[in-house]
């Protein structure tokens, strides 16, 4: 994979450095870091370098570049990373607990891996929800991008999984998740690919929040820069609600597969939003919100699950796999 032209663009302004917790760690800005083979896998995709980067130099696209050219140059390199992330490989490179027996209609939920993992209750309320009253039903299987991260064999995957879409005869992939949205919607083009929220609006549906103070909300990665799937959330909000954004944090500290080599910088990210001591603390994404419970941050509520006025339906961290796996016989 080649890497992205504009890599030389770099005028050394270090606004990059001075926003990402990883190239601050090293003292590299992003022309740097494309001559660091050996942080491939120490980025953690967030996209913030990209966001305040004034020639648009893609740090995600570097980091990628670097993984997939490792991978491909030497058989030992992709052994390697497939040792060290093997219970990734395992679950995830042909999803082990993938189930397509819930197929009614043309368009289906899906819900990735962590909706299910850590919200397995509201999960079942909302495929109920949308079987009984708009005639939709489910899909459970891995979008690729855990395994595409590692820069192995992305195009197998994402095709395997639009094949298996077809013979079922699915033609819409309703998203519950952001990275799942993102990943998949450049990718496969004979599936509509459209997120929960988009689709909420499509049903001519509107929710009332009964917030009456600012919620601070925590960005995904994914939608950090373009923020589609949160202005789908507010299309769908019946009156206004005051948000901060969180922007000072770079991930949750799941992102890209870094925290295998870089657990001080996830846990800095965790240890700085606890400084925060947010009462009203909101998230969008299921990983965010397992991620930030299991490391004791206990007061963070899913935003969707506000819209649908199912916050009584709590996390689950502690039977995450349990939880996942139970969806493949439902």
């Amino acid at each position: 994979m080649q890497m992205p032209d504009n890599v030389k663009d770099c005028i050394h302004c270090n606004k990059c450095v001075k926003k990402c917790s990883f190239l601050s760690k090293y003292n590299i800005d992003l022309e740097a870091f494309s001559k660091r083979e050996d942080l491939a896998y120490h980025c953690f995709l967030c996209n913030d370098c990209n966001i305040v980067c004034p020639k648009d130099i893609d740090g995600n696209k570097i980091s990628m570049c670097m993984r997939i050219n490792k991978i491909n140059s030497d058989i030992k390199n992709k052994k390697e990373i497939e040792k060290k992330y093997k219970f990734l490989m395992l679950e995830k490179t042909d999803y082990i607990f993938k189930n397509y027996k819930n197929v009614i209609s043309e368009s289906v939920i899906f819900s990735g891996c962590n909706f299910s993992s850590f919200y397995p209750d509201a999960l079942k309320y909302i495929l109920n929800k949308f079987k009984k009253e708009y005639n939709i039903g489910s899909v459970f299987d891995c979008c690729g991008k855990p395994i595409a991260e590692l820069g192995i064999d992305e195009d197998s995957i994402v095709k395997k999984l639009e094949d298996r879409m077809i013979s079922h005869g699915v033609k819409e992939i309703v998203t519950l998740c952001p990275n799942c949205y993102y990943f998949l919607s450049p990718r496969i083009n004979s599936i509509r690919i459209i997120s929960i929220y988009e689709k909420l609006n499509e049903l001519g549906l509107k929710f009332h929040l009964n917030i009456d103070e600012e919620i601070n909300l925590f960005i995904p990665c994914p939608d950090k820069k373009t923020k589609h799937i949160k202005n789908s959330i507010l299309n769908i909000i019946d009156g206004d609600i005051i948000i901060k954004e969180i922007n000072d944090i770079n991930c949750c500290g799941l992102g890209g597969c870094a925290i295998v080599n870089e657990k001080e910088i996830a846990s800095g990210f965790i240890e700085k939003l606890k400084s925060k001591r947010l009462n009203n603390l909101y998230v969008y994404c299921a990983t965010c919100a397992g991620n930030f419970n299991r490391n004791k941050i206990n007061n963070v509520r899913h935003l969707p699950l506000s819209i649908l006025g199912i916050d009584n339906l709590e996390i689950k961290n502690k039977s995450s796999i349990i939880n996942r796996a139970m969806f493949r016989f439902y």
